[in-house]
């Protein structure tokens, strides 16, 4: 360092290299970050602030409850949440704070779902997309169990249940579809991230099996043992045994199984399965038994319908498999079977005389007796006549087409449904829909683009007759 006496000013002037002014700042940032990280641990991001800042959100949230208009239909969840305030309070004072602020959120949580049942308050946390069979759900602690269809709204602290035969599809106010399998019984669990401040969807699994395909959220499932972290665009089965012993295959994408009684998460990829007991002890990562391919015959592949029709249906062998399950349904969600089999070979005949849908898909059963997922279905379709037989008359009928308004799930998910004639295929914009075997169906439609979008629905009849229609959808932003 140099120093020069100024000519025209009593000013001493300092001459500093570029270098060691960059070092100096860079010493005064540190300090300065360093005193204000110190400033936000001690007053702002401390365990105790932390605590007492959710105990006070928890009494906001409780107090805009208790105002409501109607407070007798959320005085049961008020009550949940006070208690849980209360809690949080007493651990406060016993200075564990971590405790204090679980709970006050909880207590918060609970208030703000309770919110949202309220007409023009909020969201539904989930909806009924599909239903089969004996499902019913149960609204919060009511006790009282009513049986569930299309489009009825389900909120956190509902119960969803399942018979035997029975199936439904939930659709999550993210996009997040759940496949609900018979004799299950589970509860819809949605939280608030409290540092975004936006909800997310959880479920608790009693017994049963579930299903989970995301979508750009994450999904969590827990279960008596477990916690299920499924990634964003990922599918997953989650099983629950009557003995509380619970299964987690990846099938897609990836998910984190961390046991109830803590520690670190075992990360599974695709094609990978982990088992746990009711006490939360987890069993080594395996591969999954993979399931075949299915071969014949092709998807969407139409028979005419005969006394002597005979279907042969044809899947390719697994390495790993020592047996096979086949399942023959009329449901998409194989909610009630035509056949259910045990092969040992790759091939199964069935004889056919009914018009209508069927869906088929088949497991692996590995050398070791663990069972593997199902493939994706295939589905044939059985019209009437006999093929070869002289027709005077062809067909130029158009197929029948029945839409109802697209109504909106949530943002920029829609579900299209309606019924064409049984017997004929469903396009939304040149992407074949699965129709049940009565002609319904349901699809779901996400758009990408804000404002006007344009859907063109067809149906076809296997005489090449096709309907059209176009709705329109206008998407905000």
């Amino acid at each position: 360092m140099s120093r020069q006496k100024a000519t025209t000013a009593d000013i001493d002037w300092y001459l500093i290299s570029i270098d060691r002014l960059k070092k100096g700042t860079a010493i005064i940032v540190l300090l300065l970050l360093a005193g204000g990280g110190a400033w936000w641990w001690f007053f702002g991001q401390s365990p105790k602030e932390l605590a007492r800042r959710a105990i006070g959100d928890a009494q906001n949230s409780l107090n805009e409850l208790a105002s409501v208009s109607d407070f007798a239909s959320v005085s049961a969840d008020f009550n949940r949440g006070r208690g849980k305030l209360d809690e949080a309070r007493e651990q406060y004072a016993a200075a564990n704070w971590p405790a204090a602020e679980a709970n006050a959120r909880e207590a918060a949580n609970i208030a703000t779902m309770a919110l949202a049942r309220i007409p023009g308050e909020g969201q539904f946390d989930a909806q009924f997309l599909t239903v089969e069979g004996d499902v019913q759900f149960q609204k919060g602690a009511s006790g009282d169990w009513r049986r569930a269809s299309a489009r009825d709204p389900l909120f956190n602290g509902d119960w969803v249940k399942t018979g035997g035969g029975a199936s439904a599809e939930l659709i999550f106010f993210n996009g997040s579809l759940y496949t609900i399998g018979p004799n299950a019984l589970l509860e819809i669990y949605a939280t608030v991230n409290p540092k975004t401040s936006q909800k997310q969807d959880h479920v608790q699994m009693q017994i049963g099996s579930v299903e989970i395909n995301t979508s750009a959220d994450a999904s969590t499932v827990r279960t008596p043992g477990t916690q299920v972290v499924v990634q964003s665009e990922s599918t997953a089965q989650v099983g629950v045994s009557p003995q509380k012993q619970t299964e987690v295959v990846t099938l897609k994408g990836g998910a984190a199984v961390a046991s109830s009684r803590g520690g670190e998460a075992v990360d599974l990829g695709a094609g990978q399965q982990i088992e746990a007991n009711p006490q939360g002890e987890l069993g080594p990562v395996r591969d999954m038994v993979e399931p075949p391919t299915l071969l014949s015959p092709a998807d969407n592949q139409v028979f005419q319908a005969g006394a002597d029709r005979n279907i042969e249906l044809i899947w390719q062998a697994q390495p790993d498999a020592s047996t096979y399950r086949i399942q023959v349904s009329r449901s998409r969600l194989f909610s009630s079977l035509e056949i259910e089999d045990r092969r040992s070979s790759t091939r199964a005949t069935t004889r056919v005389t009914e018009q209508g849908a069927f869906y088929w898909r088949v497991a692996s059963i590995g050398r070791d007796g663990r069972r593997g997922p199902f493939s994706s279905f295939r589905r044939f379709r059985v019209v009437g006549g006999i093929s070869g037989a002289p027709s005077a008359i062809v067909d130029k009928t158009p197929p029948t087409l029945e839409l109802k308004r697209p109504f909106r799930i949530g943002g920029q998910y829609y579900l299209f449904e309606g019924k064409i004639e049984p017997g004929a295929s469903l396009f939304l914009d040149d992407e074949e829909v699965g129709v049940e075997t009565n002609g319904t169906f349901q699809k779901l439609v996400t758009f990408g683009k804000v404002g006007w979008n344009t859907v063109v629905i067809r149906a076809v009849d296997p005489s090449g007759n096709q309907t059209v229609q176009r709705e329109n959808v206008y998407v905000e932003e």
